[in-house]
């Protein structure tokens, strides 16, 4: 990142994937309006991933790619304002993480869910929009506690809106 802790893309790095492997924990991640055929796996702590435009900043997997935003065992990060469609898996995904937050999100058309929490806690997914997840639009599982809020989420057009194995406590 710059001296000012924020990497743009495709302005300083052409890939979110870049991007989020350059960024070191506190940088935020700004993603310019345009359509990105990406699978992201965010392994550092406390990045914020965020679109300049919700509806223009699209994250597409054409059928192919397995996640559009998979946070694996980093705390503290933070996916905004941007749209994922057409994962064979997932659109934003975190796993074995602490603390989480999905804020702003629109998936369509994923392979399993929308917005994905997966033994992961202290948690918040808020201000979303979930739709053509044949499993559910959104899901927090295997986590107790699990410490986490959802808020003003739409999930509809999904096999669930909402999903929760093996959850609860603070849910």
């Amino acid at each position: 990142a710059g001296a000012d802790g924020v990497i743009e893309v495709p302005g300083e790095i052409e890939t979110i994937q870049g991007a989020v492997d350059a960024a070191a924990p506190g940088d935020l991640i700004l993603i310019a309006p345009g359509t990105y055929a990406e699978a992201v796996d965010v392994t550092t702590d406390e990045l914020t991933i965020r679109g300049l435009d919700r509806n223009e900043v699209v994250l597409d997997g054409q059928f192919e790619l397995d996640n559009a935003i998979r946070v694996v065992g980093a705390s503290g990060v933070a996916v905004e304002n941007l749209t994922t469609q057409n994962y064979t898996k997932n659109g934003v995904f975190f796993t074995g993480v602490t603390g989480y937050r999905a804020s702003y999100i629109t998936t369509y058309r994923t392979g399993d869910y929308g917005i994905y929490a997966f033994d992961s806690v202290q948690g918040q997914i808020e201000h979303s929009y979930t739709s053509g997840s044949p499993d559910a639009g959104v899901y927090i599982g295997q986590c107790f506690p699990c410490d986490a809020v959802i808020d003003d989420v739409t999930s509809e057009y999904n096999g669930l809106g909402y999903s929760g194995t093996n959850s609860g406590g603070n849910l």
